[in-house]
């Protein structure tokens, strides 16, 4: 991100600290229980939300040379995405033509894709080269059975995808605005740090997002870790579409009061967090980036994180490595696993239980929380059913 970027940022923080505000939405909103529990709106969500596209499937650092591979499994589908042998980004469902079984698992590198069940093997561009005991298959056409190819593309280092057959993507037009500023990071040069690795959790995956999309609980769950050094309930918010920045300021944002402007190094000081739909976290800093995917299980009461990390300059020396690698447990244990996974885990009795109100409420110090909420109801049951504000009928 340029420079001026990250001062104006910096400003509109002093702005809210100053002033104890933070960005707010316009109305208290109350969602239904259902939204976390019910069969059917998982369902929905699996088919409509995450069955579509284009999502984020990660950084060009996934898949960084020629042969390079990786699976992905969104939703209802498995999916494989690589390099081929002129470089391009490629996705495939990741399934064998012949009795669907899944070609490949984790990452890898290599010049083929080949089926463990029969031994069917596939090259880098989707084409079937080889059925063992081809006599068995005599009347079989290779050219109409390669791998099913899938609308892929990759920009400002970043490779979004469909699920599903369909036109083209547009990197650009997927980000709704927010490419040029994801542009200036730079991620084409970053690395793979840490290989995708799962959190899985008890809770509906909404209640683990909603954790990812406000502050306002830094200074009572995380009174231990992220209070020590993150400012909570002050965030300033802007929205690309479906997507969100949501900016919060270290707590060494102090030290810059009385330094002229011209000598502060802004993103020291304030932490960047894209959101992007539907529910992909990706923490920006210059020297690394944390995503997480959050997503659905096959039951409403599980769900599943897949965290990777991602850095511009890999270690240099072993100190180096030690503490990004203290700075990556801290946050995969301490905080998502033993704070933000746990509370998720605490929400299902209460949502559940006989007694239950029927809906949980979203502050007005919670935007981000209700924009996404919003999206996914306007998702699976059209613009009508967006959610309700209290006091305001539902929401346009």
């Amino acid at each position: 991100m340029n420079r001026e970027r990250g001062m104006a940022l910096t400003r509109r923080m002093f702005e809210l600290l100053d002033r104890r505000e933070t960005d707010l939405a316009d109305e208290v909103m109350r969602e239904p229980v259902s939204a976390y529990t019910s069969d059917e709106v998982l369902r929905r969500e699996r088919r409509e939300i995450f069955s579509l596209g284009p999502l984020l499937l990660g950084l060009s650092a996934d898949i960084p040379e020629i042969g390079s591979w990786r699976s992905v499994d969104i939703g209802d589908s498995p999916l494989l995405l690589s390099r081929d042998g002129e470089g391009r980004a490629r996705l495939f469902l990741n399934s064998c033509r012949h009795r669907g079984v899944k070609l490949l698992e984790g990452s890898g590198q290599g010049q083929a894709f080949n089926c463990r069940f029969h031994g069917w093997r596939y090259d880098l561009e989707g084409r079937l080269t080889n059925v063992p005991e081809p006599e068995g298959f005599e009347d079989l056409c290779r050219v109409d059975h390669g791998l099913v190819e899938l609308p892929v593309a990759e920009k400002h280092g970043m490779i979004f995808g469909s699920p599903v057959p369909g036109p083209p993507v547009d990197v650009d037009e997927a980000l709704c605005g927010l490419g040029p500023e994801l542009m200036e990071w730079d991620f084409s040069s970053f690395h793979l740090y840490t290989a995708h690795h799962l959190h899985p959790f008890t809770g509906n995956w909404k209640f683990a997002w909603d954790t990812y999309c406000e502050n306002y609980h830094f200074a009572f769950l995380h009174s231990e870790t992220l209070r020590n050094y993150l400012y909570s309930r002050r965030q300033a918010v802007e929205f690309f579409g479906p997507h969100v920045r949501m900016v919060s300021a270290l707590k060494s944002i102090d030290s810059l009061r009385g330094i002229p402007e011209g000598e502060w190094e802004p993103f020291k000081h304030i932490s960047l967090q894209y959101r992007l739909y539907p529910s992909i976290s990706f923490s920006v800093y210059p020297e690394k980036v944390e995503a997480y995917w959050i997503l659905p299980g096959r039951h409403p009461g599980e769900g599943y994180g897949i965290h990777a990390v991602y850095v511009a300059e890999l270690p240099r020396t072993a100190e180096e490595r030690v503490a990004l690698d203290e700075a990556i447990r801290f946050g995969c244990e301490d905080i998502v696993n033993g704070e933000d996974l746990w509370i998720t885990g605490r929400s299902e009795p209460g949502l559940r239980a006989p007694a239950s109100p029927g809906y949980v409420l979203f502050g007005r110090n919670e935007p981000v929380v209700q924009h996404f909420h919003r999206l996914y109801r306007q998702a699976i049951e059209g613009p009508s059913s967006a959610g309700e504000r209290i006091g305001a009928g539902p929401a346009d």
